[in-house]
């Protein structure tokens, strides 16, 4: 309270502060500086200013700026882009990406929470379900994976998982041949997880057919619906398809 200014004072109750003169040198620099302040000061209204990650302020609002600037940031994955590309499918993805970090709770991993747990693969009674298994050394996705895929990679083809990541991030494939196996890997996973667990849970099994005929028409619907929108890079998505059958 030496200066005459509370110590919870705000900005305003300063401005109209009136000057005083004090015995030390320090509390005369403060009545200087607020002096100073109050001689550049404008007569103009506040105004909300946002600032991006790199620092700068502006005067409109960006969500994408401010989740950059408050989120956590981390190396990328290497394998982001066979997950996360253009015209996937929301639900494919995150099946896909749960598999990448090894989350799907496969027999192999739910042993580690329960002894009493069956690990056996329901697709083919294999006795341990590891995600290596079954996608795609099970019979069941194997046979499945080839009918789709082996016309789209022809002489490298594998049903190896890592195989399968590595040309799936192969980009001399050709934007077409590339989106294909992305796409159709995904469709794959999602499509042998969700009849994997449609068995787990007691209903009736489908046979590998209706699911290779369900991914073919939704391979076909994909790209149909990729032409509508005028995307011209994949334009010939769909011949490139029918002739790989």
């Amino acid at each position: 309270m030496v200066l005459g200014i509370s110590v919870n004072a705000r900005v305003e109750e300063c401005i109209r502060h009136r000057r005083r003169f004090h015995r030390f040198p320090i509390f005369n620099q403060v009545e200087a500086e607020i002096e100073r302040f109050k001689s550049n000061l404008m007569d103009e209204e506040d105004v909300s200013l946002w600032r991006n990650s790199k620092g700068a302020y502006r005067n409109s609002f960006s969500a994408k700026e401010t989740w950059q600037v408050i989120r956590m940031k981390y190396q990328s994955c290497y394998w982001h882009k066979m997950v996360w590309f253009k015209h996937a499918t929301p639900k494919f993805s995150f099946i896909l990406w749960t598999a990448m970090h090894e989350r799907l709770p496969t027999g192999e991993r739910m042993s580690r929470w329960s002894g009493s747990v069956n690990t056996a693969c329901v697709l083919c009674q294999d006795p341990h379900e590891t995600l290596s298994h079954l996608f795609f050394d099970c019979p069941y996705s194997s046979q499945l994976w080839e009918a789709l895929m082996k016309g789209v990679m022809d002489r490298q083809y594998t049903s190896s998982w890592r195989g399968i990541i590595r040309l799936a991030l192969d980009h001399s494939l050709g934007k077409i041949k590339l989106f294909t196996v992305r796409y159709g890997f995904q469709s794959a996973v999602y499509s042998i997880w969700r009849e994997r667990n449609r068995r787990r849970h007691g209903e009736t099994s489908s046979p590998v057919s209706l699911l290779i005929r369900m991914i073919d028409k939704n391979m076909r619907n994909k790209f149909s619906i990729i032409r509508k929108k005028g995307d011209k890079e994949f334009e010939e998505g769909m011949s490139y398809w029918f002739s790989t059958r």
